[in-house]
């Protein structure tokens, strides 16, 4: 297992080049599909570990729309190819920095990380839970799980190195009460802003998929009459939200969005993050108007669970252009199909 570890740890060049362009062709696979007969099914169960599947709430402005017949069309969200398309450019940057310019690289694997969790736990349950599957589909749901332990061990692996490689600002000047003896820089309230905003983007469009699949929607129409939709839909995103930050934090003590910053989780007593810690952030992010209380020097998520967020040395942004020139196209395109369903033009 070590020489293995070794192994992929020096080539994260290679694996990361090949998972970017396996999720990219087989984009066009899948699309490739949806207007002939699925033909490409196995080709894809063997070869693809493209596993991300972003779909906010099926919002057509999120959305390709291509005909498949005279009277019909299908759709797919392009923000999975987009999501491909970042992890392509992360990668030749992080070869053209000479592996030093990686924070859109974590940004992506722990992406991938959730995903391939995600797919691990769901095709379990189908293999426990469907008790007279055929025998074409127990071959498939197998190699599907395979594949997805696969993929969670390597973004795992790469994570993990990356977070032993942290270092922190020491600027022995933080004043908090009760807490004198941390002395970390902690992220700025715009930083903080824009993790709050992007990890609930992302956690939107990568739950909301669940709420229209066939096997929990009726689990979901249940509650929404049991509860009310409205409360319905308060429990559906605690859920969800209290995943993803367990899972992040938890495991990497930095969501996505942290990764971008060059941000993470830190304990006030200058202690290693516990789990006890993440549960009670997490937890107290259901409080009413907790964003608010950021206004003051400590968020209650932060002050009630002992933690804060801390910055790193940053990385050289010597490639900082190919990004922004990535994000003006995206951002153009967003409001050209804003225009387009709107029919502003």
């Amino acid at each position: 297992m070590q020489k293995l570890n070794k192994w992929l740890l020096n080539n994260i060049f290679g694996m990361s080049l090949f998972l970017a362009l396996s999720g990219i062709s087989f984009q066009f696979v899948y699309m490739y599909d949806f207007m002939n007969t699925g033909g490409s099914k196995w080709i894809s169960l063997i070869f693809n570990y493209g596993y991300a599947n972003f779909n906010f709430f099926r919002a057509d402005v999120f959305e390709f729309k291509f005909n498949i017949e005279e009277s019909s069309y299908s759709s797919m969200s392009y923000l999975n190819f987009v999501f491909y398309i970042l992890f392509l450019i992360s990668v030749i940057v992080y070869k053209l920095s000479r592996f030093k310019e990686s924070k859109v690289l974590k940004f992506c694997y722990s992406l991938l990380f959730l995903f391939a969790l995600i797919a691990m736990l769901f095709r379990l349950y189908y293999l426990l839970l469907n008790t007279q599957p055929g025998n074409e589909m127990i071959v498939f749901s197998l190699l599907y799980f395979v594949k997805a332990i696969v993929l969670f061990y390597v973004c795992y692996l790469y994570l993990n190195s990356w977070k032993s490689q942290r270092i922190y600002i020491d600027t022995e000047k933080v004043i908090l009460p009760d807490f004198k003896s941390f002395t970390l820089k902690r992220a700025e309230w715009y930083q903080r802003l824009m993790h709050y905003i992007l990890d609930i983007f992302l956690i939107m469009s990568i739950f909301s998929v669940y709420i229209f699949d066939f096997n929990f929607r009726g689990l979901v129409s249940s509650l929404e009459l049991a509860v009310g939709e409205h409360f319905a839909a308060t429990i559906i995103f605690f859920m969800f939200s209290s995943f993803y930050f367990l899972v992040f934090e938890g495991f990497f003590k930095a969501t996505p969005a942290k990764y971008l910053s060059q941000t993470s989780v830190v304990n006030l007593n200058n202690e290693v993050v516990s789990f006890s810690n993440v549960l009670g952030r997490t937890l107290c992010r259901r409080i009413p108007f907790d964003a608010f209380s950021f206004f003051g020097k400590l968020g209650w998520h932060d002050s009630l669970a002992y933690t804060t967020v801390a910055k790193q040395e940053r990385e050289p942004s010597k490639y900082r252009a190919i990004y922004i020139v990535f994000l003006i196209a995206l951002i153009a395109l967003f409001l050209y199909k804003c225009m387009d369903e709107f029919r502003i033009f």
